[in-house]
């Protein structure tokens, strides 16, 4: 037997859903920047004559290195949309979704610290040898505070759902 959803939790479940939606179209535009910014520019590299392997190489590795907050983004949307297909099914104190919510977080942080670090100083390590960059600003500070944030809900969300759960199984 399926509990009557209240109109509150009804909107929610529609909100989950249509985010849902959102989440792929996003997921897609994610991989087709990354098929756009990193495959043809990486295929031209390693089919250029005129490049000794030393140089593809080196170009090669900057790209895949850009790329890389990308794809921990990509991963981030990816968490976040497996959460709300949870809550698209009404199943709202889903520790699976609290933990996706949580994951999620987990992979933004990771993406805002390759922004913030990873990325300028492999460039720099790459085309300098060496080095040391970071690339902070007001954005990137917001984005990483938001990013832990969003982890630390999904941890106060999942603690809430284990205790629902035992008092459950209590009452």
């Amino acid at each position: 037997m399926t509990p009557t959803l209240s109109p509150e939790l009804k909107q929610a479940q529609q909100l989950a859903g249509t985010a849902q939606v959102f989440a792929v179209i996003a997921l897609v535009i994610i991989v087709t920047s990354i098929a756009f910014d990193g495959g043809v520019p990486i295929g031209v590299a390693l089919f250029d004559d005129t490049l000794d392997w030393r140089e593809k190489v080196s170009r090669v590795g900057l790209l895949l290195v850009a790329l890389l907050p990308a794809l921990l983004f990509f991963e981030a949307v990816n968490r976040l949309r497996l959460a709300l297909q949870h809550y698209d099914k009404g199943e709202f104190f889903s520790t699976d979704a609290s933990m996706r919510v949580a994951q999620a977080g987990d992979f933004a942080i990771e993406g805002m610290v390759a922004v913030i670090l990873v990325v300028p100083n492999l460039t720099m390590w790459i085309t300098h040898g060496g080095g040391f960059d970071m690339q902070l600003e007001s954005t990137t500070i917001g984005m990483l505070a938001f990013a832990c944030f969003v982890a630390a809900v999904g941890r106060i969300l999942t603690a809430a759902t284990q205790l629902k759960a035992e008092n459950d199984a209590f009452v």
